[in-house]
């Protein structure tokens, strides 16, 4: 993989504490390829809700620099978050009385997406998550999974390279999971870059690339899931989350 469409050099944000400095997260550095999934693997307080935050400007770190389509994205933040789309889900962040359609035209403005591109923009998102044929109605109606899929439609009306998938499964019957599992690989073989966060160590094995083991706010460990379990010392028949578990002591912070 050669095209980089993301780099994050030398992240770091540091908190204040009395006498002291917390470093939530310290040296951060890593790149993203179109087509490519990362995902970021570590325990609670390892640094992990703070660097995505950072990379997607909910943050601002007090060291380091962050291109998104090689634009800084603290200098020119609105023209690099164009390039971003940002998928929490959940049951919430919806009008439940107007339709999925509508419900997209409107964040799509809000996107700063051209009035002339929403109509054909926001078509295509919900032909690339497939809910085109339900597309009228209201969004109050739709199950959770179809919730989740709408969520991943928002975040792409803005035509970003770039996705941010913060828990993508959670809360889903298995049907749905598969599905959302399905709808991830596609989007990465059309070329979106994608980062990948979830406790669901599944999601992460069936879809990440290159997992980075977080802890203390540094990468202990960046590779493959194969990587990973050799890393761990664990036999390659063995689960991420066997492989996690092994390594887990060492990521948590002293």
């Amino acid at each position: 993989m050669t095209n980089i469409i993301f780099k994050a050099l030398n992240i770091t944000r540091f908190y204040k504490e009395k006498n002291d400095i917390f470093h939530a997260v310290s040296g951060i550095s890593f790149e993203l390829h179109a087509g490519e999934v990362i995902s970021f693997v570590g325990p609670n307080g390892a640094g992990k809700t703070t660097l995505i935050k950072s990379i997607s400007n909910y943050l601002i770190p007090n060291l380091g620099q962050i291109e998104v389509e090689g634009i800084d994205l603290t200098k020119k933040p609105r023209q690099a978050r164009k390039q971003m789309g940002i998928v929490f889900g959940g049951d919430r962040g919806f009008y439940n009385n107007a339709t999925a359609r509508d419900n997209l035209e409107f964040f799509a403005r809000i996107l700063g997406v051209k009035e002339r591109h929403i109509k054909s923009n926001v078509q295509h998102a919900l032909e690339t998550v497939n809910l085109a044929n339900v597309a009228d109605k209201k969004a109050g109606s739709y199950s959770k999974g179809m919730l989740q899929r709408l969520h991943i439609a928002r975040g792409l009306v803005n035509h970003p390279k770039i996705l941010m998938l913060d828990e993508p499964t959670a809360g889903l019957d298995i049907e749905s999971v598969i599905s959302i599992r399905k709808l991830v690989k596609k989007l990465a073989n059309d070329g979106y870059g994608i980062i990948l966060t979830s406790h669901d160590m599944t999601d992460i094995e069936t879809l990440a690339d290159r997992i980075f083991l977080i802890g203390g706010g540094k990468i202990y460990y960046e590779g493959s899931i194969t990587g990973v379990k050799e890393f761990a010392h664990v036999d390659e028949t063995a689960s991420l989350t066997d492989a996690y578990l092994a390594v887990a002591n060492k990521l948590k912070r002293k």
